[in-house]
């Protein structure tokens, strides 16, 4: 079916300036939306899509007629983290977290179990995150956890890059100082880096290039 924008629009009720925006990908549809668009143009679009995880699980959580809060209890995380899963801020979850969420809503498909997976890859290392800071209990590992991190502020700008061999003891040390709450502190991610020596290196050349752009560091200092 050939239609114009201004066609298209008509048909779903809405403007032509927002069938503009889903053609350049600038915007997407919701899943309402999506349907809608099926019916008009006589295509599946939704198996079309490359659907991201924080589209999917909000497609799951709407199917399965959840809220977040009651979705978070099924899956035995914070309804916090299935906000920032969903509105795309934590691209790479902890297992425990996709196992929570595959225990409440069924397994995850294949192709985005692989993008999970290609997210935390960084050559020999495994990135997670970002996390929402309020829930970092959750969302770090048990153990001790080497790695370097990173902290963000609401506006996604990195305010402290360090280096630790046991994240969870460096986050209770940090929950004492008055920047660790949003805004100041919204986020957080780390790479998981055992190799001591290089661990140290890769954390001066993070904090050097940063600079003072991160607003608790000075350079090599943590």
């Amino acid at each position: 079916m050939h239609l114009s924008q201004k066609q298209l629009a008509e048909k779903l009720g809405v403007s032509q300036p927002v069938v503009s925006l889903w053609e350049t990908g600038a915007f997407h549809p919701s899943h309402d939306m999506l349907e809608k668009l099926s019916a008009v143009l006589e295509a599946d679009l939704e198996k079309s899509l490359d659907v991201g995880l924080g589209e999917w699980l909000v497609k799951q959580r709407e199917e399965h007629k959840l809220t977040r809060e009651q979705l978070a209890e099924k899956a035995g995380i914070s309804p916090l983290t299935i906000y920032f899963i969903e509105n795309g801020t934590t691209r790479s979850p902890q297992e425990n977290t996709l196992k929570g969420l595959e225990k409440a809503l069924g397994k995850l498909p294949s192709s985005l179990s692989k993008d999970v997976e290609e997210a935390r890859d960084v050559g020999d290392f495994e990135y997670l995150g970002p996390f929402p800071i309020d829930k970092w209990e959750e969302n770090v590992s048990e153990g001790k956890i080497p790695c370097i991190y990173v902290f963000y502020d609401s506006l996604h700008r990195p305010v402290r890059i360090g280096g630790t061999e046991d994240l969870t003891r460096r986050m209770k040390e940090y929950q004492q100082m008055y920047w660790f709450r949003p805004p100041t502190a919204e986020t957080f991610a780390y790479i998981v880096v055992k190799d001591p020596k290089f661990r140290s290196q890769a954390e001066k050349v993070m904090i050097k290039l940063v600079g003072e752009h991160a607003i608790f560091n000075i350079q090599e200092k943590i």
